[in-house]
């Protein structure tokens, strides 16, 4: 591995933001014969404004090489990000050493999207730091392109590319899916992580999974109904049972609704800002990591 310090120059460094996403519901989407970008998920959710912030720095080297970490440690298994790392590295017309922090403020494997947000940050700042020219879209498609190939998610980049409160109406990537976007302001998350789940061994593990909701389901959910439509899709999957069921308890009985994202054991419900203590004072007390955070409207961008 090389030292930093033993490279000659550092050539050029971005940085972008892309925030965490909490999916409700979803259904996977397989088009036989189809290009994986227009694979996917339909479906519903919305950003956080916690998410990933990646740093990329590219540095003269007679020969080329790469790291990568996450928070400060050399990450042994980024396989989303080595893949988008490789696509770019078709750009290159000379060797260099690739520099790739992303800096994760939400707690990984727990269903808020950190994959994607990894993969899209990545991307972005890989096109702004080696100056290849994809146009935003193109950038997103190759991170939703990666996410499928490993696995680790359906929908998550289309909607982490858009933020806001989303429904996905067509499977796909950036300029395939179809999504309908509201921009949500004076409400909060309350999300309540109590153990990891591999996105790859659900999807992987039950490759058919769905659930058939009514045909207009996606044309009528909105921020008002979004919670409860979701309690009755992860509830039909078995996903509100074992450990979720004390928390889910706990706020119901105080009037919160709340649901379980996808995928991971994270209970999660949307409130107005002014209900904030009374919802985190439901958990005070049950095993898990709680915070509290706001809704992303932006979606991902270089900074």
């Amino acid at each position: 591995m090389h030292s930093i310090n033993t490279l000659v120059s550092k050539v050029a460094t971005a940085k972008a933001f892309c925030p965490g996403h909490i999916t409700g519901i979803a259904k996977r989407a397989f088009v036989a014969g189809r290009h994986l970008l227009h694979h996917g998920s339909e479906g519903a959710g919305f950003s956080i404004d916690r998410g990933v912030t990646t740093t990329v720095s590219i540095f003269d080297d007679r020969s080329s090489g790469h790291q990568i970490s996450i928070n400060g440690m050399t990450a042994e298994n980024a396989e989303v990000s080595e893949l988008v790392l490789q696509q770019y590295l078709k750009f290159f017309r000379r060797p260099c050493y690739i520099k790739i922090e992303h800096e994760v403020e939400i707690p990984i494997g727990f269903g808020l999207g950190s994959s994607g947000a990894a993969a899209l940050s990545l991307s972005y700042a890989l096109n702004e730091a080696a100056m290849v020219g994809l146009s935003t879209e193109e950038a997103a498609q190759l991170a939703h392109w990666a996410e499928i190939v490993c696995g680790t998610g359906l929908g998550t980049v289309i909607a982490e590319y858009m933020g806001g409160f989303e429904t996905r109406t067509r499977a796909g990537a950036p300029g395939i899916g179809i999504i309908r976007k509201i921009e949500l302001k004076g409400y909060k998350v309350i999300i309540f992580c109590m153990g990891p789940i591999s996105t790859r061994s659900v999807l992987r593990g039950n490759s058919n999974f769905r659930y058939v909701w009514q045909d207009d389901t996606l044309r009528t959910v909105n921020i008002k109904n979004f919670v409860t439509i979701s309690y009755e899709f992860v509830s039909n999957m078995g996903l509100t049972n074992g450990r979720c069921k004390e928390p889910i308890n706990a706020l119901r009985a105080h009037g919160f609704d709340s649901s379980v994202a996808l995928f991971g054991d994270t209970i999660f419900t949307i409130i107005p800002e002014d209900q904030v203590v009374e919802a985190e004072r439901c958990l005070g007390g049950l095993n898990g990591k709680l915070f509290t955070c706001g809704i992303e409207n932006i979606g991902a961008r270089v900074l």
